[in-house]
């Protein structure tokens, strides 16, 4: 393995466990290779070249020891136990360990300031040499028995406590594979996440839960743009990698001009994977808006029927066609959720809202979006205002609405280190950022202004991120303003 992959493997790592993500799913790097081979990315290759990079994959991924996925703490668990660290190394490694803790957490008390409680003895190395294992073990466990003895006559007996809190380390909870989850677990995964938004977690959770244990489901998601949809679905990612996202707007049918068809949304799994795969339909709303061609053909319709076959379970095949392998599976336990802001269908519900006003003389105010997204969506909406086909829409077992973003969503945001953008931003190019209030305030603003949700706040930093670093490029601390 090349010195630079090594070293850029432990920083991932590193990484990950030191922002609390260290529970997180890492894919085995031979997964992606597969994958990449069957796309054809090495094709260029000589055979040395692909050898020697096949060769470095087969070396990373025993780190994973045979899993497709494990976590960051696993990894590092398993790299650590591969490596006789010398003592002048680990004291160096603690030495920075303890510098990043002091800065990041608090600082070093001085070292005059607590009083040396016990001295060293002369000889103590021969003492510790007339003690075998058992005999340290043994005299170690009755200093403690006599510790704890004498702390208990010196002390007022505690409050005993409730026998739900005593646990044996036997008795403590393991962590559990996706498929060993309870729905709870899911949520509380996703929730930690996922800002706010908690029916569509939930309907999100129960989903994968039920999909896991062979029940298949299907999902519907409205909710402007920048509310979590498509979010909550990359984060599901990480527990259950057979979740394949689909830009639905780039969707061309069999036959027609057009270099994505839904066949390729399957080309590099099995079978049997495919059998295991929950697609999400990004942007659905837009792919079911009527498109008529010069022909008169209308390319919505055909492709709904096209995605019909799939919904309706059984099976399906796809011919080998211009250099993609054939494909034959059984659609049926696939599950599917079409996500999308379905804009038309709730301004055209919206208008059946009474106007507001309130107090006497109060002008009238018109229904804003986000109590457009408060009314019920049925499946008689669905077909009537977003054009789906009565047999699509049927086949949606559950619509979920996701409110927009207000103001003090963003600034909850901001301020959650798991979730705000600044932070990912100061983990990934590892400096600090500071974000004075007018900045803060104007860009919170003009997130709720233009409805495109935190998407545009990270967007917004990384422009003055960029500035900054243009200008002081080897600083470790920027300052953003607007």
């Amino acid at each position: 393995m090349r010195k630079s992959i090594c070293v850029q493997w432990f920083r991932n790592i590193l990484t990950e466990v030191s922002a609390g993500r260290g529970r997180w799913p890492q894919t085995n790097p031979a997964k992606d290779f597969v994958r990449d081979a069957k796309l054809g990315q090495f094709d260029s290759l000589s055979d040395d070249a692909y050898g020697a990079l096949l060769s470095e994959t087969e070396e990373l991924s025993t780190f994973w020891q045979m899993a497709q996925s494990k976590s960051s703490f696993e990894l590092l668990q398993a790299a650590l136990e591969k490596i006789e660290l010398p003592a002048d190394q680990a004291a160096a490694l603690a030495e920075i360990l303890a510098e990043c803790y002091a800065a990041s957490v608090t600082a070093f008390t001085p070292e005059d300031a607590i009083p040396q409680v016990c001295q060293e003895d002369e000889g103590e190395e021969d003492w510790l040499q007339e003690f075998t294992d058992d005999d340290w073990e043994q005299s170690f466990v009755q200093n403690l028995q006599d510790a704890a003895k004498a702390v208990k006559q010196a002390s007022p007996a505690p409050e005993p406590e409730p026998p739900a809190v005593k646990k044996s380390a036997a008795s403590r909870p393991k962590p559990a594979t996706p498929d060993q989850m309870t729905p709870q677990q899911i949520y509380a995964f996703l929730a930690a996440r996922i800002y706010g938004q908690e029916e569509a977690v939930k309907a999100a959770a129960m989903l994968l839960y039920n999909h896991l244990h062979h029940r298949k489901r299907n999902l519907l998601m409205a909710g402007p743009t920048g509310c979590g949809k498509t979010e909550i679905w990359r984060a599901a990612q990480q527990l259950y990698p057979s979740i394949r996202i689909v830009d639905s707007t780039a969707i061309t049918m069999e036959g027609w001009s057009g270099s994505f068809k839904i066949r390729d949304i399957f080309t590099d799994m099995s079978p049997s994977e495919i059998q295991q795969c929950i697609v999400v339909f990004d942007e659905f709303d837009k792919f079911c808006e009527p498109r008529v061609g010069s022909g008169g053909s209308d390319f919505s319709a055909a492709g709904q029927n096209e995605l019909l076959k799939l919904i309706e379970g059984g099976r399906i095949l796809y011919p080998e066609d211009k250099g993609k392998p054939a494909l034959d599976f059984d659609s049926s336990s696939i599950s599917f959720v079409f996500c999308g802001s379905f804009e038309r269908l709730t301004e055209a519900k919206a208008q059946g809202l009474a106007p507001r006003s309130i107090g006497f003389g109060n002008p009238v105010e018109a229904p804003s979006s986000y109590d457009q997204y408060q009314l019920a969506i049925s499946p008689e909406d669905l077909v009537q205002y977003a054009h789906i086909r009565l047999e699509i829409a049927g086949r949606i077992g559950q619509v979920v609405q996701l409110a927009p973003m207000r103001a003090q969503d963003f600034d909850h945001i901001l301020e959650d280190t798991a979730l705000s953008p600044l932070h990912q931003l100061e983990q990934q190019y590892g400096v600090r950022l500071h974000l004075d209030s007018q900045t803060r305030q104007q860009l919170i603003r003009e997130a709720e202004e233009n409805h495109m949700g935190v998407r545009y706040l990270r967007n917004r930093l990384q422009q003055l991120l960029d500035d900054q670093i243009f200008l002081h490029w080897d600083q470790s601390e920027y300052q953003l303003e607007a």
